[in-house]
């Protein structure tokens, strides 16, 4: 996957190398300024504390590692250099003693290295590869064309369904924590949110990873599932599966252009020109090709796109053509847009975290 894919369907993770990163500064600046205020409680087992200075290079440690990591694909070895600069600048910044001035500058000359070394290679790989960044954006590649239409009605309710309200509103405390600790609450309900928030977010970008906006999410649940028959525009090969750029004709809806990936042509989809697809009508991005459809059914669906085409082409001489050569000469219907994984949870938490935020202020 491309830089520039990896961007558009997982951006959450660059939101949590962010986060990571503003987290390794501060767990520094704190090591730095309260460390030598730490105190131990000993025993036979060893040495401890409750407070956050005691641990925070260990933890800052991780954050960097953390951070450097999700990174990567938009800095490459830089981001491990901007990590380190951070950390050297917690540790200098505001500091009680001189215990980290040693460190802190050995830190920074390592990470001003690892970003030149970092710009330099980036540099060098784009030199080499000119046209790399324009990779992946043909409408094959999974780009969404101008006249794509957006689910609107439908992303509604799927934000006020009770199954996304169930995600939605923790997410929203958590959020809440981070950003009413980070300006006047205490700090381990700061720390708490952060780390929520990082966990929430690297949920959410695990699970965009994958997602193509162009490309059909599936596999369709067979409860609630209707069956639409659907006219095949074109069949293309993406690694080992098909990918069937489809016409759906949904019963009492309009019709929508969409693509369907799936390892296998089952349905002779290729010699018909025509499919009958699985869908659920309360998300009308999730479609799919049913492997063993009934037979009736799947006839009866090769017929109405038939119909369709005949009926529907234009001008009139058109009608007698061979049904296999209708698909390319008829009008396309807008292609759906489809929404990312997390869409609905996102928009409802968003809103809760706002409602929340302004009744804290309030209050």
């Amino acid at each position: 996957m491309t830089t520039r894919a990896y961007g558009r369907t997982s951006w959450p993770w660059a939101a949590v190398a962010v986060l990571l990163f503003w987290q390794t500064w501060f767990l520094c600046h704190v090591y730095a300024t309260e460390h030598s205020a730490v105190r131990w409680i000993c025993d036979s087992e060893g040495c401890g504390t409750n407070q956050l200075a005691g641990g925070a290079l260990f933890l800052a440690a991780a954050s960097a590692l953390g951070a450097a990591v999700l990174a990567a694909p938009f800095l490459g070895l830089a981001g491990a250099g901007l990590a380190t600069l951070l950390a050297a600048f917690g540790l200098l910044m505001g500091r009680e003693d001189d215990h980290a001035v040693v460190a802190g500058h050995g830190l920074v000359a390592l990470g001003a290295v690892l970003v030149v070394a970092g710009a330099a290679w980036s540099l060098r790989r784009r030199g080499r590869h000119p046209d790399h960044e324009g990779e992946g954006e043909g409408e094959g590649n999974g780009s969404v064309p101008d006249d794509s239409r957006v689910p609107v009605r439908a992303l509604v309710l799927r934000v006020l369904a009770p199954g996304t309200l169930l995600v939605a509103v923790p997410a929203a405390v958590v959020v809440t924590a981070l950003v009413h600790g980070a300006l006047d609450g205490p700090r381990w309900v700061m720390m708490l949110g952060l780390n929520g928030t990082i966990a929430l977010l690297f949920a959410l970008g695990a699970a965009r990873l994958r997602h193509r906006p162009g490309v059909a999410l599936g596999p369709v649940s067979a409860a609630g599932a209707v069956h639409a028959p659907a006219r095949l525009h074109s069949l293309t090969a993406r690694g080992t599966d098909f990918v069937f750029d489809l016409t759906v004709l949904p019963e009492g809806a309009a019709p929508y252009r969409i693509e369907v990936q799936q390892p296998i042509d089952l349905q002779d989809v290729r010699i018909h020109r025509a499919a009958l697809v699985r869908l659920d009508p309360r998300r009308p991005w999730l479609v799919d090709l049913p492997p063993h459809p009934p037979a009736a059914e799947l006839a009866r669906a090769r017929a109405a796109v038939r119909t369709s085409d005949r009926t529907s082409a234009l001008p009139s001489d058109v009608a007698s053509a061979p049904a296999d050569d209708l698909a390319s000469d008829l009008p396309t219907a807008p292609r759906l847009r489809i929404p990312a994984p997390g869409t609905p949870v996102l928009l409802a938490g968003t809103l809760l975290t706002a409602v929340l935020l302004t009744a804290l202020a309030l209050a």
